[in-house]
């Protein structure tokens, strides 16, 4: 698929066992919604604070924020926000997304972040995990145990294949997904922006 040519916008998030496609034009105003911006030592980077899902993260002051209220009918009411790279990939264009769901049963967040890793596994074509760290995520004022993971897939045998990164965080009775997804010819600099995207998220 070329960007400029059929003039789409791509994002995959995944959950579970599917990857959930958000595609379309978005367009949003500079009303805030439920996020706000605050200033960081670093004039590049901003402060997303989500009064909503009560969680922040920090990304580069120029990607654009996709809010709910700007999805498509298509996207799945999981995704609560997409992160998305304002320069554009006619391939992938690199983005992050947080994923929201309410648990049936009481969990940990490792144990919710297995049974993800699992089930990814088992559900998408071509799966292969390249790298698995065991970090911490801020959730309230306690430091938890968390995985990132690193990994590449398709969503469909047809589809080109996308490196992902994510990690996982479980809050009372809700699971979080925070997904940086990318094309595999993405430059260094770019994952990189990703990679510390994903590890600035924390719940609050």
């Amino acid at each position: 698929m070329h960007f400029f040519s059929l003039k789409k916008f791509q994002v995959l998030g995944l959950l579970v066992t599917s990857i959930l496609v958000i595609s379309g034009c978005f367009n949003f105003g500079s009303n805030p919604g439920t996020t706000t911006s605050k200033p960081t030592a670093n004039d590049r980077i901003r402060t997303i604070d989500d009064l909503k899902y009560d969680f922040t993260i920090q990304l580069p002051r120029e990607w654009d924020v996709i809010e709910k209220k700007d999805f498509t009918a298509d996207v799945p009411p999981e995704t609560v926000v997409v992160f998305r790279n304002n320069i554009k990939n006619e391939d992938f264009t690199a983005n992050v997304s947080i994923i929201r769901t309410e648990l049936q049963t009481p969990k940990e967040t490792l144990e919710y972040a297995k049974e993800v890793i699992n089930r990814q596994k088992n559900g998408l074509y071509n799966y292969k995990e390249t790298k698995r760290d065991l970090v911490k995520i801020q959730i309230g004022d306690k430091n938890v145990d968390t995985y990132l993971t690193y990994f590449e897939a398709k969503k469909d045998p047809g589809n080109d294949v996308v490196k992902f990164m994510q990690t996982y965080a479980v809050k009372n009775n809700a699971a979080y997904i925070a997904l940086g997804a990318m094309s595999t010819k993405e430059n260094d600099n770019n994952a990189k922006t990703v990679e510390d995207i994903i590890k600035s998220w924390k719940l609050k």
